[in-house]
């Protein structure tokens, strides 16, 4: 399946990248090109290196539910939602996406860390029924979208479920069993980069027929293949966290601040008694914002208070890019709370060079 796919993206004009084993395509033209027909129209993603678990048992659905912030239990089939595995402390293991299948749990792990989730799963299964397995190799995992991402995938999806005809008004992280042209593939409409966007996983005998498909139909409606170069731009831009820059043990769920994968009501769950406490006694210390800058903000920079006479390190960069769409540079930050105020300005220093860097809530006004 794989090495199909390389030589296909290859074939196409594709620099390639490998991720955690798995070749997937670093750019195919120009970060600026394909940022363009992003926003135009649509893009083509293959982002076959995110993690992906398999998790079956009739203890599936309680288990995953015991261990996540947010409430899985409403999950039916067709249905999915954003959730944070934590530590008993409350630090991030990862945020996933859970979708409920028939008869097992699909995991969408950040990339380089599906294994880590798995054995942490395995660590609360003692004598439940459950079954983890690392699928991420099984399944290539495609991405539409853009500004019209929802028009392409409504041209040429198609579904026996009439609830669904219209791809567009697909819940967000729900999904269906679809078509494309002869193809079986999963369909789910999510947000990781813009409003409009489209997962679709495949089956590997489906992997060329697929790509292939939504090139040649790409093609047509102005919409382009893009790589993991403009991929990192639309997610800064968009405020994607991910495993280990924004997402690791140092951090809580509360400072990432994806507020509805966090459930207040569903009870206990491991690490929400640190959580809890947090949130009830509002000591969360820091949080995950938005800096926009003329100057390059490199990941590991410090960020200071911007006050005159002020040397207060106050937080660092944790992911940056240049947005063709600000036509500035921009970055994640995990910035004190105190600090964390709108139209704040702050001084970020590389080296022995200090900048000023400009507050942002996420995702960036693009």
């Amino acid at each position: 399946m794989e090495s199909t796919l390389i030589d296909i993206h290859k074939r196409l004009g594709a620099q390639m990248a490998q991720i955690d084993g798995i070749s997937v395509p670093g750019k195919y033209t120009s970060i600026e090109e394909e940022y363009a027909g992003i926003r135009r129209y649509a893009g083509l993603f293959d982002l076959s290196h995110f993690g992906k678990l398999r998790v079956t048992g009739k203890d599936a659905p309680d288990l995953l539910n015991r261990i996540s912030t947010n409430d899985l239990n409403g999950l039916r089939p067709g249905m999915g939602k954003q959730a944070f595995f934590a530590t008993e402390k409350g630090r991030v293991v990862d945020l996933c996406t859970v979708y409920a299948q028939q008869g097992s749990l699909l995991v969408l792990t950040s990339p380089n860390n599906a294994e880590t989730v798995r054995k942490w799963i395995e660590k609360f299964v003692i004598s439940e029924d459950v079954k983890v397995e690392d699928v991420t190799k099984n399944f290539p995992m495609f991405f539409v979208a853009g500004s019209s991402a929802a028009d392409f995938m409504r041209e040429f999806a198609h579904s026996s479920y009439k609830a669904f005809l219209d791809v567009g008004k697909m819940p967000r992280f729900n999904f269906i069993r679809t078509f494309l042209g002869s193809h079986e593939v999963f369909l789910s409409r999510t947000n990781f980069v813009m409003t409009n966007g489209y997962l679709l996983l495949v089956n590997p005998e489906d992997t060329e027929g697929i790509w292939n498909s939504l090139f040649e139909n790409a093609k047509k409606y102005g919409a382009v293949p893009a790589g993991l170069e403009t991929f990192e731009v639309m997610r800064i831009e968009n405020g994607l966290p991910l495993f280990p820059y924004e997402l690791n043990e140092d951090v809580n769920p509360l400072e990432v601040n994806i507020i509805e994968a966090i459930s207040n009501n569903k009870g206990c769950y491991v690490g929400q008694e640190v959580i809890a406490r947090l949130q009830t006694y509002d000591k969360v210390r820091k949080r995950l914002i938005g800096l926009v800058s003329d100057s390059k903000m490199p990941r590991g920079a410090k960020v200071f208070d911007a006050k005159p006479g002020s040397d207060t390190e106050i937080g660092h960069v944790t992911s940056s890019v240049r947005s063709p769409g600000l036509n500035k540079e921009i970055a994640l930050a995990y910035v004190a709370m105190q600090q964390v105020i709108p139209g704040s300005r702050y001084a970020v220093k590389v080296g022995g060079k200090t900048s000023e860097a400009v507050f942002s809530t996420l995702p960036f006004n693009v």
